[in-house]
């Protein structure tokens, strides 16, 4: 399967080291094992009421008019 999308992101310094360190030793690529993981989430929550751990209500901006 051909990837039509691309995307960012950003790493701390140690997470980009543990994952270099974990490409290297399985002979992958990071955007291989980027890739896994994000399917392997997605799989993780089909279906499910996912709740992440991010404040999405705006409380804040309506506290502050």
């Amino acid at each position: 399967m051909a990837a039509t999308h691309r995307m960012t992101v950003n790493l701390e310094a140690v997470e980009y080291s543990q994952l270099s360190a974990m490409a290297e030793k399985y002979s992958v690529s990071l955007a291989w094992l980027g890739r896994r993981a994000i399917v392997e989430f997605l799989q993780r929550n089909e279906g499910d009421e996912l709740q992440l751990p991010l404040n999405l209500i705006p409380e804040r901006r309506e506290a502050q008019r």
